[in-house]
This record gives C-alpha cells, structure tokens and sequence, in this order.
C-alpha cells in the first residue's frame, strides 16, 4: 500500500514535467518560426508591446521616486515656466558683441550634451547595423576644430556643435595652440559622444542576462557563437576570442575590448549578459574604455592627421619606400611625383580630408546672403579641389583644374534653381530651410 502511494506523486511529477516539455518545445518552436523578414507584423507588434510594457514600468517607478519629486519636476516646470513667459532669457547672442539671454548658455550646455550622447547610442545600438555618427558627425567636426586651429594659430575660441558663434576665431597667436588645447577643445564632444556608444552597447548585455535568469536559450548569441566557432575568417576568430577573454579577465578585459575600434565588442556585451557579471562591473568598464580612453586615442590621432604641423613631422619619420605605381594611382598620387611611403599616406589624408569636408554642415545665418559665384568658390574650397586660383576672380574663373571648376559651376547653378526663388541672384536664410536638417538645423555643403 505504501509502495503505491510513494509511486503515485512520482508519476505525477513526471507527468507534469513531459507536459511542461511539451509545451516547451511548442513555444521554442513558434519562437523559431519568427522573423523580421518571414513574419515583419508579429514581430513589430511583440516588440512593440514589449518596449511598451518596460517603459511603462520604468516610468511608474521613476515617477514616483524622490529625485523626481524633488529635483526633475521643480526643474522642468521652472524650464518650461521661463521659456514660455521669459524667453528673453534664452535669446542667442549676435556673434558680434552682444551677450546671450542669461540662461542661453545653460539650455545649450545640456542641448550639446543630449546631440552627442543621443548620437552615440545611434552609433552602437543596433547590433553592428547602427548609425554611421561618427564619420557623419563627429569626426568631420573634429576635422574641422582641427583645421580652425591652425587658421587662427590658437585654441581661444568655442567648439560646441550647436552654438550660433562656434568656430570664431578669437585673439590670433595668443600662444595657447598646442596639442594638448587642442585635445582639450575635442574632448567634451568625442567624450560624450564616446559615453553614448557605451550606452549602446547595454541592450545585447540585458537580453542575454535576462534569458539566461529566465532558464531559456539566448538564440542569437549561442548561434552566432556556433558559426563563429566554425568559421576561419578574422572577424569569427576575433568574436571567440573577445567571449574568451572577457569570461577570463573580466573588468580589466572588458576594458582593454572596449578601448579600441572593436567591431566584435557587441559578443563581448552578450557575454558579460550570459555570464551574469555585475552591472556596473561591465558599464563601468565599457564606459571607461569607449567614453575616454577609445575616443582619446582617436582624437589625438585626428589631431596628428588633420594639423599640418603634426604630419609634415610624422612624414619626416616615414621611411621613402618605393612603391608600385598602381597602388599610388589609387590612392590620388599625382602624376609626377615620386611613388614612396610619404607621397601614398600624403594623398590618403588628402583623400580622407575630402570625404570629410563633404559632411560639412553650416547654419543657415552663415550661408545666408550668398550668390552662385561665391557658392562655386565655396565649392571650390572643399580641400581646394579645383586646385589653386589666381586673386581677385569670382566663381569658376581661374582655377587650375578649369574642368572641375566647371563641375562646381554647374552643381552651384542647379542649386540655385531650385532654391533662389525670388530669383534675386543670392539664397536667404527663408530660402534655405528646404535643404535645412531637422536634426541639428544646420544645411549640408
């Protein structure tokens, strides 16, 4: 009779451990017959209502904690108060003289800081599929701080992105361009846009970390993590690696991943979720390497590349190797001069140079009043690419390189087809705002 009853409970738990299986493996298998290309709808609609839900509950908590009765709401109702009734108080200044509204500088303090940290996460977010930031924004910024440095022989002016008088130059030759100013002058940019990449970084880390609480199958790592293992290209090679030695060396491995243009470091993120290391001992870590030591290093290289100075002294130590013709035709060498080490970087940077200088992007009050012919010139302008031009012509007169002279020329005038108007001969600042980004309010070059 007892032997009965001891089998009875037995069975019951086997019983409800097959069915616990079974239903198991009914949902693994519904879960695989998801995809954003074989099922878009109820993928969007999951993850929306997923997105949903979380922010709904992190909005109750936050709501309702004591900094956000203490500090955020008396601070955005006085914002939204002295914006409304006092706007005198943010009114921008003229760039000639006259000083800003007494809060101006405030609100474009935390606006800076919100552009680059928001770019950043654009940056890193999606999984290796991210927003291309940095050579769209940042370091065509850098470039340009770079080069505004050595026109007016001196650090003393503001490089925010979003100030109306940025890149001003102020008292010439004043003895303050050095590399470290010059360093200092990038760093609160690519600091905070570095700080944004970081926090990029932390969905791969959260989903993991919650599947493997959860007691399921992280998919997309482990697959992945199988084809690497399998794989013989450098990046599979590099993806086991960098998951082998962060589970080994943990902050200071995070650390040393994130410090450097890693394109495996999202494996790194799944990882560290997997393994279950501590929060703040992988933020910390990823926050440190990408936020100052990654973009440190980077912007002292840009630094060394873009200031003349500095690369006219690196080339001094490049060795003179011949090189093949054929490698230097496709790097721009011009015809005629020597095909070495120092002419095929020289003609790199230039290149590079360019491709930057197209990703300009001005405020309108600065293109504001600008004819056809000083539009070409500005054209022109970008790395000198028409080549050099004789004093005192306008438009695609006398440059060197007439034929792309001719090409600006022709780009400038279907510019102003569509967007001088009235035709009068020159673009205000009305007729701009087609070609103005919503995002940053500025028109590209």
């Amino acid at each position: 009779m007892s032997e009965k009853k001891g089998k009875a409970p037995t069975e019951a738990a086997a019983s409800v451990a097959a069915v616990v299986k079974a239903r198991d493996d009914e949902l693994r298998a519904a879960r695989d017959q998801l995809g954003l290309f074989k099922t878009p709808l109820a993928v969007l609609r999951i993850f929306g209502g997923a997105c949903a839900e979380f922010l709904v509950a992190a909005a109750k908590t936050y709501a309702a904690s004591t900094a956000a009765l203490v500090l955020v709401y008396p601070l955005v109702a006085a914002y939204l108060g002295t914006r409304t009734y006092m706007p005198e108080l943010y009114a921008p200044p003229d760039c000639r003289g006259s000083a800003p509204g007494l809060l101006y500088m405030a609100e474009l303090y935390v606006y800076e800081a919100l552009w680059w940290l928001v770019l950043g996460i654009l940056s890193s977010i999606g999984l290796g599929t991210g927003l291309h930031s940095g050579i769209m924004f940042l370091w065509p910024f850098c470039m340009k701080v770079i080069l505004k440095t050595q026109e007016c022989q001196s650090t003393a002016f503001s490089a925010m992105y979003n100030y109306e008088c940025a890149l001003e130059c102020g008292p010439a030759s004043d003895g303050s361009l050095t590399f470290f100013n010059t360093l200092l002058l990038l760093w609160p940019s690519v600091v905070l846009w570095g700080s944004g990449t970081a926090m990029g970084e932390l969905p791969p880390y959260f989903i993991t970390r919650a599947a493997k609480r959860a007691g399921s199958r992280a998919t997309d790592f482990e697959d992945e993590l199988e084809e690497a293992k399998v794989g013989t290209d450098i990046i599979s090679k590099l993806k086991v690696w960098t998951i082998s030695f962060t589970e080994k060396h943990g902050f200071l491995g995070i650390l040393l991943l994130a410090s450097w243009p890693n394109a495996a470091f999202d494996m790194c993120g799944m990882a560290c979720g997997w393994l279950e290391v501590p929060f703040w001992t992988f933020f910390g870590a990823t926050l440190l390497g990408k936020g100052f030591f990654k973009v440190t290093f980077q912007s002292a290289a840009c630094i060394v590349v873009f200031s003349r100075p500095f690369w006219e002294g690196l080339l001094a130590l490049a060795p003179p190797l011949s090189l093949p013709s054929a490698a230097c035709a496709k790097a721009g060498v011009k015809e005629g001069v020597t095909c070495n080490l120092p002419a095929f970087l020289d003609a790199g940077r230039a290149k590079a140079m360019h491709k930057f200088s197209l990703q300009s992007r001005f405020l309108p009050s600065k293109l504001a009043g600008i004819t056809e012919a000083k539009l070409v010139d500005e054209y022109c302008k970008v790395m000198s690419v028409c080549g050099e031009k004789a004093g005192g012509m306008l438009g695609s007169s006398g440059y060197a390189d007439g034929a792309k002279a001719s090409e600006m020329k022709t780009i400038a005038a279907r510019a102003f087809a569509v967007l001088d108007t009235d035709s009068d001969g020159a673009l205000s600042a009305a007729e701009l705002i087609p070609v103005t980004g919503t995002s940053d309010g500025a028109a590209s070059a």
